[in-house]
């Protein structure tokens, strides 16, 4: 945290200074007045900051998922829940229409894709005053309409955090090897990278022809701890 903001002051204070440097070189061409060169000084880098004109960030929303699945789903008892999803968009879109957000909240629709079961094994790590990196090897396999397979060998998950704020980014890599939903065999790669366990989001590279489409999905994982493991839920955003 303390390594960004005196990044962003960095910035700022060479931004000021080359602001002030075009007001002072303005000046300098502007002719003279009462015969007298008429040069007006350079800002320091406080004041001429103050000039630079930053656009407001915008605010990060939190998500309200609505879940739907179209091969395992419900729209007679389901109800949007990622325990209970719905079976079509059109019924998620529909029950999305009746939620009340907070102003920091916006709706997305997660179509549910697959499952990862996966077993850790012990846990490797080093932590110093320059930050902490944690390492789990695991197994597992997939499960869902779509794939069904198994890791291949041992995948890893990375637990980095930071050395101020403590703040922590999780990132998986792993090999699935198994079939498609056309009987045809593959292997699927996976990386999954995020901020926290809700807001994960995998990269995929496979040789499947009918799966190829994943490649270019919006995915987002919710990563749910079990007994001896965690449950890696994939989905695709609408």
């Amino acid at each position: 945290m303390k390594k960004a903001i005196i990044a962003i002051v960095a910035v700022l204070a060479a931004a000021a200074c080359f602001f002030a440097g075009t007001v002072a070189a303005r000046a300098s061409e502007g002719g003279s007045q009462n015969g007298a060169d008429q040069k007006e000084p350079p800002k320091s880098g406080a004041a001429a900051a103050e000039d630079v004109i930053t656009e407001e960030e915008e605010p990060v929303m939190k998500p309200h998922n609505v879940f739907f699945s179209p091969n395992t789903g419900s729209d007679e008892r389901g109800d949007a829940s990622q325990w209970n999803p719905v079976k079509t968009k059109e019924k998620a879109e529909e029950l999305a229409k009746n939620i009340t957000l907070a102003e920091d909240e916006e709706i997305v629709l997660l179509e549910y894709m697959m499952t990862v079961d996966v077993k850790t094994q012990a846990a490797a790590g080093v932590f110093s005053d320059a930050g902490g990196v944690n390492m789990i090897p695991f197994t597992g396999s997939a499960d869902g309409y779509y794939f069904k397979g198994d890791i291949v060998g041992t995948g890893c998950d990375t637990q980095k955090y930071a050395p101020n704020d403590g703040g922590v980014m999780f990132s998986a890599r792993y090999m699935l090897k198994g079939k498609d939903y056309t009987g045809q065999s593959c292997s699927i790669f996976i990386e999954n990278n995020g901020p926290a366990l809700d807001l994960c989001v995998p990269t995929v590279i496979t040789d499947s022809k009918a799966l190829a489409d994943w490649q270019d999905y919006d995915l987002r994982a919710i990563v749910v701890p079990v007994d001896g493991g965690v449950s890696v839920n994939v989905y695709r955003i609408h």
